[in-house]
């Protein structure tokens, strides 16, 4: 019994169909997922941003507190001065303050506390969204290499499908007339 393979012109027909499978794939399972990535990788990068000026606004916090004591001495403070340490200061907290008074030193740190924990909890939060970004960045990526394998799978089938065409006429015996 003689082993009887298809037709050439369907092995090129599937051949082809599945390298158009393959450039489906590639164009737009793939580019999706690009944009994807590049959106997530966006998004980490302004989280970056935003720690980086939570920890300024910190630190900004903490010089505010140094002038803050230094002005509070003991000595009278002038009224320009505390008018200046006031506005100051409220600009950074954003809540109201107790007067600029040695008396209410504890007060005025507190505030300062607070403010500089609210921007702390933000820099743990921004962190723990980063990770949450990077695990799934990394499923991302690894679905993408899956697709990318699967694309160069059925282009090389595709390809071999195709070539088998030129095989099986070079296989043949040649008819001499």
């Amino acid at each position: 019994m003689k082993l009887r393979f298809p037709p050439a012109w369907v092995m090129v027909t599937i051949g082809l169909i599945l390298n158009v499978m393959a450039i489906v794939l590639t164009s737009q399972v793939l580019d999706k997922m690009s944009s994807g990535i590049a959106m997530l990788q966006e998004r980490k990068e302004a989280n970056v941003y935003s720690m980086q000026l939570a920890w300024n606004q910190v630190e900004t916090l903490e010089r505010k507190r140094e002038a803050l004591l230094l002005h509070l001495d003991g000595a009278a403070i002038k009224p320009e001065v505390v008018d200046m340490l006031t506005g100051q200061l409220y600009q950074w907290v954003g809540t109201e303050l107790p007067p600029i008074d040695i008396k209410y030193l504890p007060e005025l740190m507190g505030v300062i506390d607070a403010a500089q924990d609210a921007q702390r909890e933000l820099i743990d939060e921004l962190y723990l969204d980063n990770l949450g970004l990077s695990e799934t960045l990394a499923r991302v990526e690894e679905d993408m290499a899956y697709y990318k394998n699967i694309a160069v799978f059925l282009q090389i089938f595709g390809l071999a499908l195709i070539l088998a065409r030129d095989l099986s006429r070079r296989s043949l015996p040649r008819r001499d007339v």
